[in-house]
Formats: C-alpha cells, structure tokens, sequence
C-alpha cells in the first residue's frame, strides 16, 4: 500500500521526517476509518492539552542548579540541594512535563542543554539546605538535550512499529472501500493501542457520532480494568463475574496458548447480548470493541 510504504520511508530515512510522517499517519488512519485513533497523532502534531495524561516518555528527569550568593560571596551555576524537602516537591522537581509539539520538541533537541526557570517564590525552599547566610538568588532546572532526542526516538519507534505490523497485514493495491473493511478484519484499533501504547494501553471507545472515551489498563491489574468497565457502564455484578471468570480460567490451556478461555468468553457473548438494552446502554459495535480490547489488553495478548 503506497501511504504505508511513504510513512515507512519517513520515518527511517537518513534523515527522517516525524512531523510528515504523523501527518500521514493521520490521513492513514482516516482512510481506514480509524478516526478515533487520531488523538495521539494530533497531540504528537500540535502538543498536548494541560488537562491531558502524557504518555511516560513525555516526562523526562532534570537537574536543579542556581546562583548562591551572601554579603560577601557568591557562587553561580551550582547544583543546590534538595534532600531537606519533602519527596513530592524533590520529584516535581527533578521531572519536567514535555506538552509541546513534536515540532518544538525537535527544535530543543538541537540545544546542548535546555533550561526551565523555576519561579523565584520558590527559592525560599531551597535556602535551608545552604550554609547559614547564604541564600539562593535563581534557580532553574536542566535538562539534557539527550532527554528530547529519546522522545522523538519514542515517537518514531512506535509509529513505526504500527506502520510496519500493517504493511504485513494490507496487500499493495486497495480500493477505499476494501481498506475499511479490512481494517475492521485485521483490528487496526488494537494493533495500534499495542504498538503505540504498549500494555498499560489506552482504550478508546467511540466514533465520530460518539463521545471518547478513554482510559488507562494496565497488564494484569483488574483494578484498571473494573475502572474502565465501570466507566462504561459494567454494573459491579457484571464485572463480579468477569472476575470469577479469569480465576476460573486462569490454568486453562487457551491463556496458556494466550487466548480467551471459556469463562471469559462466554462472560463476553452474555455481555454483547446484554449491549443496546435497559442492562447496559451501549452501541453493541462499541461493545463487542470496547470487550475484546480491554480484556485483551487485561492479559497482555
């Protein structure tokens, strides 16, 4: 398929191209009718909202230095201390959130070292840790710019692992029409929640005529799981069930062979049946989805 293959040429050229490449990722995946998967792409394209839950290669560690100074000394550029403080604040300082477009993000990896002023209220904290009389006159973080070519490293990988899984699943030459059905055939959803996001993946439930809804599941942990049910619209002796049913199937050969066994899946077909009624008020498209991804990623299949 010729967009596949231009975004794999993209993203491991000599010189590659993200910013382009995620742009055609985009068109890819309104093309495959997989327009609820655009979020990532749009928030790599044009930054991430404040309210927004950044992906972990997103949040990158820093140093704190500042100038020092009293009546009759000062020292500049020094590494101040921190121990003194309560472990919340040592870690806010010592991570820095990345929102910013991939664009910006590129744009400091070309900088030796970047550097985040730290708000001069909050010098005072830093202060207990100096010798007596001495106090800090600015402080700010450092990050180097080592830290920003490992997200765009990130980036690139895994786009580029979900563009390489679907160039081996799509044959070169597709009409529109073939492209959506086969993408329904192949799961592009889950593919791409698996190779961009990993196990502890996020879900997302919807299309363009529906609310999005998303949240984080992390492999082996029912808790998130329960959550995302719960947050669209499980009742707890559903999920009760479900929870009796991964215990009950949790020796059978089929985990083992990492497929559903026949607890979860029978839990799965009553569930769909349920889907579109007084018990459970969903589309049974997005149910039949939201099921299969969510437990999916449960296991780590």
């Amino acid at each position: 398929m010729k967009l596949i293959e231009e975004i794999i040429d993209l993203l491991s050229s000599k010189e590659p191209n993200l910013t382009t490449a995620l742009m055609k990722t985009k068109v890819l995946l309104y093309k495959l009718d997989e327009k609820r998967l655009v979020d990532w792409v749009n928030s790599e394209l044009n930054g991430y909202p404040d309210d927004a839950n950044l992906p972990e290669y997103r949040v990158i560690h820093t140093s704190v230095r500042g100038n020092v100074g009293s009546i009759s000394y000062s020292y500049s550029n020094q590494n101040l201390p921190l121990l003194h403080l309560e472990a919340e604040i040592i870690k806010k300082l010592e991570t820095d959130i990345l929102s910013q477009s991939i664009a910006v993000i590129e744009d400091y990896a070309k900088s030796e070292n970047l550097t985040f002023q730290i708000p001069a209220e909050l010098y005072s904290l830093f202060d207990k840790g100096l010798t007596p009389g001495y106090r800090v006159t600015s402080a700010w973080k450092v990050c180097a710019a080592g830290a920003m070519r490992q997200v765009i490293t990130e980036v690139s990988s895994r786009l580029l692992d979900f563009i390489l899984e679907l160039s081996e699943k799509f044959p070169d030459e597709m009409q529109p029409s073939e492209m959506k059905e086969k993408s329904k055939e192949v799961g592009v959803s889950d593919l791409f929640n698996h190779t961009v996001f990993g196990d502890n993946t996020t879900i997302v439930v919807g299309d363009s005529n529906t609310q999005h809804i998303k949240n984080k599941i992390v492999k082996k942990d029912f808790d998130s799981l329960r959550k995302v049910l719960l947050d669209n619209g499980l009742s707890k002796n559903d999920i009760s069930d479900l929870s009796n049913a991964i215990v009950s199937d949790s020796s059978s050969l089929e985990v083992a062979e990492k497929r559903l066994g026949k607890n979860v899946s029978d839990w799965m077909a009553t569930m769909i049946s349920k889907a579109g009624s007084a018990a459970w008020d969903i589309n049974i498209g997005a149910a039949g989805s939201l099921l299969a991804s969510a437990i999916a990623h449960y296991y780590g299949f």
